[in-house]
């Protein structure tokens, strides 16, 4: 996915893999423990994944930082990222926190379109996507909680 589509990422394949594989496996592990990270993974009937999406706590434990979204192109439009998305705003509200911040590019109008109605608004904050590539990212947020009554009516 990231290599793939390294357009709508602010992470780079590149800097990823130079991580060690033992740095991987410690954010997985902690990931599992639900404590200040979390994993998603949305998959179909014989196991295949059709989307994924992160989550961790930021500076301040009433904030969540949603990462890494990514639904399979032949799942896109079946509600897998509503999904992963209420999961994460599930998990930020049973851990205690209140609001869900994620980056997005700036020219990503479908993800942008998809947040939206999750009802995530722009904070105001832009950044350089970084890595050498041109375009920006903004800082979108949303409290947790709106987010999860977006997606049960």
């Amino acid at each position: 996915m990231l290599r793939d589509e390294a357009a709508f990422f602010s992470s780079r394949y590149e800097d990823a893999v130079q991580e060690p594989d033992a740095y991987w496996q410690r954010w997985i592990a902690e990931a599992e423990t639900g404590g200040t990270k979390a994993l998603f993974v949305a998959v179909d009937d014989d196991g295949t994944w059709l989307g994924v999406v992160g989550g961790f706590v930021r500076v301040s434990p009433r904030e969540v930082q949603l990462i890494s979204m990514w639904v399979a192109p032949e799942a896109r439009g079946r509600g897998v990222a509503r999904a992963l998305i209420r999961e994460v705003a599930a998990w930020t509200t049973a851990r205690g926190s209140e609001t869900v911040f994620l980056f997005v590019q700036e020219a990503n109008a479908p993800a942008r379109a998809l947040y939206a109605r999750a009802g995530f608004t722009p904070t105001g904050d832009r950044a350089p996507i970084g890595g050498g590539r041109l375009g920006f990212k903004l800082v979108l947020s949303a409290p947790a909680r709106h987010v999860l009554a977006a997606y049960d009516k």
